[in-house]
């Protein structure tokens, strides 16, 4: 089914806010008067106004009698903002048409039922678009895990670093660029130990037009080897690093982290790995619904092999390392292709002289 054109602007202005709204999800809204905009508005980032308030105060009296259409199913209850549903009833919206229900368990589809009882026609359209839009604030509430976005770079060849170890930049200044706005969608960005020893990265997101929420910076660190004196560390106190350590990991090592402001979390770990579902439930108590996993490969393919990657940008840039290189994914290994995971393509895009292909998991084939 087409979607009209002030549902198609709705969902334009929702996406103003993809940089800036994590962890809640994208919202645009119009408010529309004898088939004229009169108001919009969209959300912009947490403990900010909703789209639908921006909206309804944009159009002002001519509001009253209007319709009102938005992208996700407005919400009823206190949270940092009042409940937009009051917003709309004393606007005197006649009617709303929503993208589609909150995924929220506990919310689903009570605003609908709240507006219609109080004399609002309402109308979902339930577009698969929509709830696409906001892939990880659907997932979060559906799965009560953050979406895992695995992101990688890569030669030809499938080489992540050269084997003698040396820092470099694989891709060129456009994808990297790309990469902090993956950063800023997701709100949260994990590497594993490996990657914070050998590349003393900041993760933060930098250069964007709009300032982003600050990061949650995680890092898989089953012996806690985290460098107190790393760039992580010394930063800790301005931007939220937590480390994910084994149980019984050295309290000194931990002391002198928590000194800058790390925060170390004990996690289940077996035979020297983590539990990522423990790492995973944690996030999700912090309130995290969405997750950039960078690294290196051999992070990335847990995640791939315990089927918790939601989706995967790869990155390639024309160049070979060859054999000595270090692998996409790490040792990921799966018994003949009939095991594999398969996914299927989104999209291709060209940055620079790079290509980025953006997957999902493939739905498993029904037989016949």
């Amino acid at each position: 089914m087409a979607l009209s054109r002030h549902m198609e602007r709705a969902r334009d202005l929702a996406e103003r806010g993809r940089y800036t709204a994590a962890p809640n999800p994208l919202v645009g809204a119009v408010v529309v008067r004898d088939g004229e905009i009169v108001g919009e508005g969209w959300h912009e980032r947490a403990g900010g106004p909703h789209a639908e308030v921006t909206a309804l105060e944009s159009a002002g009296p001519a509001a009253g009698g209007a319709d009102l259409y938005v992208t996700l199913e407005p919400c009823n209850h206190h949270g940092k903002t009042p409940p937009c549903i009051d917003a709309i009833l004393r606007a005197g919206i006649r009617r709303v048409v929503a993208g589609h229900l909150d995924p929220n368990p506990k919310m689903r589809g009570r605003s609908v039922e709240i507006l219609r009882e109080a004399g609002v026609e309402v109308e979902v359209l339930d577009d698969a678009g929509f709830e696409h839009q906001n892939e990880q604030f659907a997932r979060s509430m559906r799965a009560g895990r953050p979406f895992v976005h695995v992101k990688l770079a890569a030669t030809l060849d499938g080489r992540i670093a050269a084997g003698d170890g040396k820092r470099a930049w694989i891709t060129g200044e456009p994808a990297r660029r790309r990469v902090h706005e993956l950063r800023a969608e997701a709100g949260a960005v994990l590497v594993g130990a490996g990657t914070a020893r050998a590349d003393d990265p900041l993760l933060t997101v930098r250069n964007l037009p709009q300032e982003p929420p600050p990061l949650t910076r995680v890092v898989l660190d089953p012996r806690l080897t985290l460098d107190p004196d790393g760039q992580l560390a010394r930063t800790a106190s301005e931007v939220p690093v937590v480390v994910f350590a084994e149980e019984n990991a050295d309290e000194g090592r931990a002391e002198k982290l928590r000194v800058f402001g790390v925060e170390v979390v004990a996690a289940h770990a077996t035979d020297g790995e983590l539990d990522l579902r423990f790492v995973l439930e944690d996030l999700d108590g912090r309130g995290i619904r969405g997750v950039l996993v960078e690294g290196g490969g051999e992070t990335a393919g847990r995640f791939v092999a315990a089927n918790l990657a939601d989706k995967l940008t790869l990155f390639y840039a024309p160049t070979l390392l060859g054999a000595g290189g270090v692998p996409l994914m790490g040792s990921l290994t799966f018994d003949g292709v009939d095991g594999a995971p398969r996914f299927r393509v989104r999209s291709v895009e060209s940055f620079g002289e790079d290509v980025a292909l953006t997957l999902y998991p493939a739905e498993p084939e029904r037989e016949t």
